[in-house]
């Protein structure tokens, strides 16, 4: 079965050799380091709600001295 999107003669793997389609592996690889990036944010939003919380938590039981 042709696919009319190829340049007749050049298969998905044709074009993914000459770096005309990314590579399903590449795609993954992406993906990957933008959850990473994602989650990464994640963890520093909750480590600065914690140093808020200690914060807070250290004025109720110490008052502003």
């Amino acid at each position: 079965m042709a696919n009319n999107n190829y340049p007749i003669g050049m298969s998905v793997s044709d074009l993914q050799h000459v770096g005309e389609l990314p590579r399903r592996y590449e795609e993954r690889v992406d993906q990957l380091k933008n959850e990473r990036i994602t989650t990464l944010d994640k963890i520093d939003q909750l480590h600065d709600y914690i140093h808020e919380l200690d914060d807070e938590i250290r004025q109720l039981e110490f008052g502003d001295e």
